[in-house]
């Protein structure tokens, strides 16, 4: 099961707010779903939480008839796809006649109340919304048949509080959202509170793992620098030490690069710890910088 199928299971189960409520919900399904074409009433879904949660309130608010078709679930070669048609014309007159449809408006008066409006985005989600895991993005969209639904779904989710954009898919207008804060904020007003906390802690995991691996990568790059500073510096030690001669220079620079030939390895403080403090971290490394300059003005080998 998916994320996006999880919080559909989650949203069917939602208990509703006031007497409104179950109209809000159907009347955003009727929607965004496209269920009403000319004369006849069919919603499709890939979940059977809200086929059967739709077959519900149709039901419930008008006694209509209906037939359920069920997918094959045998056949994993195709997807699930349940789907509910209204049979008798004088049910389908019935419910388009209450909910004002068709229509190329959405109608406040069928979400009056704020629960309505949360029922209301719950219902659409249960229709045409889709999510991604969040681990591996945030991206919440809703698949909406129609130009006029779109902007003003749009509208409702900015009333909400809720910022989301439209973008043309083919022959749908996807309304989505990317931002981690408005996704969560999406599940949590349409009832997915549990989703919406399992995304914050999928988020809190995700970016541990990802400051982990920074820290890691800026440790290795660390560790990489210090190496190739070594090698180039031992190199150049060596140089010297062949050609003139440690014994010629200074105090100070033989001790650091009798240091450095002694522990390839070390980074610049554990050379200063191994001086036993007598050298400070700059002073060692100005003495290594002053051996690199020697070497580079004598003549190659």
């Amino acid at each position: 099961m998916s994320f996006s199928s999880d919080v559909k299971k989650e949203l069917c189960a939602v208990k509703q707010g006031c007497s409104f409520c179950t109209g809000s919900r159907l009347y955003s399904m009727l929607l965004f779903g496209d269920a009403v074409k000319g004369n006849a009433i069919t919603f499709t879904t890939e979940s059977k939480a809200t086929a059967d949660l739709f077959a519900l309130d149709l039901i419930e608010l008008s006694g209509a008839i209906l037939t359920i078709k069920e997918p094959d679930l045998r056949d994993a070669s195709q997807r699930p796809v349940y789907t509910i048609s209204v049979d008798y014309s004088d049910d389908v007159l019935r419910i388009l006649s209450q909910f004002r449809l068709p229509d190329k408006v959405v109608r406040r008066r069928f979400f009056p109340n704020s629960c309505c409006v949360n029922v209301f985005l719950r219902g659409a989600y249960l229709a045409c919304g889709t999510m991604s895991n969040p681990f591996k993005e945030y991206h919440l969209e809703f698949r909406v048949p129609h130009k006029w639904l779109a902007e003003g779904f749009v509208s409702i989710l900015l009333e909400c509080g809720l910022s989301y954009r439209i973008t043309q898919r083919a022959a749908q207008f996807i309304v989505y959202a990317k931002e981690s804060n408005v996704i969560e904020d999406t599940l949590t007003r349409m009832g997915a509170v549990h989703s919406a906390m399992e995304m914050m802690n999928l988020k809190i995991e995700k970016e541990l793992r990802n400051n982990t691996n920074r820290i890691v990568n800026c440790e290795t790059a660390n560790i990489e620098k210090t190496v190739n500073a070594s090698i180039s510096q031992i190199q150049k030690i060596k140089k010297i030490k062949d050609t003139i001669g440690l014994e010629g220079l200074p105090t100070s620079l033989q001790e650091a690069a009798l240091l450095r030939l002694a522990n390839p390895d070390a980074t610049l403080s554990e050379l200063c710890i191994l001086s036993n403090g007598t050298i400070s971290k700059s002073g060692m490394n100005h003495r290594l910088a002053r051996l690199s300059k020697i070497a580079d003005e004598l003549p190659d080998i």
